[in-house]
Parts: structure tokens; C-alpha cells; sequence
């Protein structure tokens, strides 16, 4: 086997280090909040745009709060990391102080968009407050349990986008969105721990790697994946309209190849650090998800 490529260099990002601090590129993960809804009733989110926007508004602020947090706790752990030392807090380009005064404003912005949020929404930007504080603290360092932690985060963000409309919860697609996103943090974490064996590093930056190996993390991305296609497809199947049967067999391609294309990206071409980056980069998978969303509207809109 040819010998690894070596490592690019870390680069220092050009965005102010206030904003590079909320980590702006992560945003699109909040995505979910309006997913979720638009998936199990599309009608709701277009009846109440304003209460969907603040969820989204809420959970922006909320991670970037808690992006704050992490860096701050981090800062002297990213030092020594080859890619985070370029952090704002790690190099100094923002200070402990400075940073807790931003974290508070995200805060601030947190509470006055939860507050034209319905109680069950709050409820749910409160819990994924409350659980990111203990992952920060603690649980981020327990392996398997730091992945089901950031899974959850997302379930949280789906759960409070459909309360927010008073869009049902769909059990089958909760199920879905937590193991995909499971598969996710796999991936991430393989992509972390086949990097630092292959440079001889080892796993200080993140504690919670000592409690993975290659092979399990393989096997744990195989279940998922499965886990992830039984999941979306009994969302659809339960979907109440005419072609719900025929939307789970007419899209299941285009599932399986997302799944199995992710699973090529991770273990062959050796990605996975960045998975939303990954996914949106990759073009056979912005293809596909492109011809899979296409399905999915004309299916719905028949």
C-alpha cells in the first residue's frame, strides 16, 4: 500500500476571530429545524413562517453559545492540536474574557427568539442547552456516549421544528434523523482516529477516541447504515397520503446510495472530518441528492 499523503497544513481562517468563534459553517446544521417539519407537513411551516424562523433563530444562537463554551474549556488542549492551535481562543486572537461576553450575547439572542416559541419548542432548546453543558463538561470524553449526545442534539432541533409549527411528530422519522446523524459522528470519529494512527499522534486532543477502534467503529457504521434506511423508510410508509407506498420504493435508490457513497467516502478516500462539508462538497452525492428530492416533491405533489 502507498505510503499516506501527508497532511495539509492548517490554515488560519480569514473571518473575523469574534465570528470564526460561532463557528458560522456549522450553522447549516441547524437546517434541521425546518426539515423536520417540512417532511410530515410542509402546509404547517408555510402557516407559521415566523415561529419557524425564531426555532431556527433559537438553535443558532443556542450551538453557537455552545461552540463558545467547548473553545473556551479547549483552549489550552487545542494548543497542542496541529488544525485546532489555529482556534481564535487557542492562538490568542480572542481572549477568555471576550469570548465568555460573546457566549453571553448568543445567550441573549437565544432567550428573546425562544420567547416567541411555543412551551413544548422552549422545552427543546432547553434540553439541548442543557445536555451540550453536560457534553462539554464531561461527556464528550466518554466514547459511544459523546456520539449518541451530538445525535440527540439533532433529534432535539427536528423535534423543536415541528413544535414550533404544530407539525405531528413523526416517531419513524425521529428514529431516522437520530441514526443518520449517529453514522455521522462515526464517521468523524473514524476519519479522526485513522488520521492521528496514521501521523503516530495520539488521542490526548479527544480522550473519548481511546475508547474506539478501526474495526468497531467499521462494524458500528455498518449497523447505522441499515438502521438509517429501515427508519426512512417506514417514515414514508406512514406518511398519510396515496403514494407513500410508492415514495418509499421509487426513493429507496437514491437512500442506499447516499448511505453506501458516505461509507465509500469515509473508509476509501479517507473523509469524514467535516462530514457537513463532506456531504455538500461531494458531487455524486449533491447529484443524487438533487434527483432524490425531485422524486420526493413530484411524489408528494401528485
Amino acid at each position: 500500500m502507498p505510503p499516506a499523503p501527508p497532511p495539509a497544513p492548517a490554515r488560519r481562517s480569514r473571518l473575523p476571530a469574534g465570528l470564526e468563534l460561532l463557528r458560522p459553517r456549522q450553522w447549516v446544521k441547524n437546517v434541521f429545524v425546518l426539515l423536520a417539519p417540512l417532511a410530515v407537513a410542509p402546509a404547517a411551516l408555510g402557516e407559521r413562517p415566523g415561529e419557524a424562523l425564531a426555532a431556527l433563530v433559537a438553535f443558532i444562537a443556542a450551538s453557537a453559545s455552545v461552540y463558545v463554551l467547548n473553545d473556551w474549556l479547549d483552549r489550552h488542549r487545542d494548543r497542542a492540536h496541529p488544525r485546532k492551535r489555529h482556534r481564535p481562543l487557542a492562538d490568542g486572537r480572542i481572549g477568555p474574557a471576550g469570548a465568555l461576553a460573546l457566549g453571553a450575547a448568543c445567550l441573549a439572542v437565544l432567550a428573546s427568539t425562544a420567547a416567541l416559541l411555543p412551551a413544548g419548542a422552549r422545552y427543546a432548546v432547553v434540553g439541548y442547552l442543557a445536555l451540550n453543558l453536560l457534553y462539554c463538561l464531561a461527556l464528550k470524553h466518554l466514547a459511544l456516549v459523546d456520539i449518541s449526545v451530538v445525535a440527540t442534539g439533532f433529534v432535539l432541533r427536528a423535534v423543536a421544528g415541528c413544535l414550533a409549527v404544530a407539525a405531528p411528530l413523526d416517531a419513524a422519522l425521529l428514529i431516522c434523523v437520530y441514526c443518520v446523524c449517529l453514522l455521522l459522528s462515526l464517521g468523524k470519529r473514524r476519519h479522526e482516529l485513522a488520521a492521528a494512527e496514521r501521523a503516530g499522534r495520539g488521542v490526548a486532543h479527544r480522550p473519548a477516541l481511546a475508547g474506539y477502534s478501526l474495526p468497531l467503529l467499521d462494524q458500528l457504521m455498518v449497523v447505522l447504515v441499515t438502521a438509517s434506511l429501515i427508519g426512512y423508510e417506514l417514515h414514508l410508509l406512514s406518511l398519510d397520503h396515496p403514494n407513500a407506498a410508492a415514495l418509499a420504493v421509487v426513493t429507496a435508490p437514491f437512500t442506499v446510495f447516499a448511505l453506501c457513497r458516505y461509507l465509500q467516502l469515509v473508509t476509501v478516500e479517507r473523509g469524514g472530518g467535516e462530514p457537513g462539508r463532506d456531504v455538500l462538497r461531494d458531487r455524486p452525492l449533491v447529484v443524487n441528492a438533487a434527483l432524490w428530492l425531485l422524486c420526493l416533491t413530484v411524489g408528494r405533489l401528485v
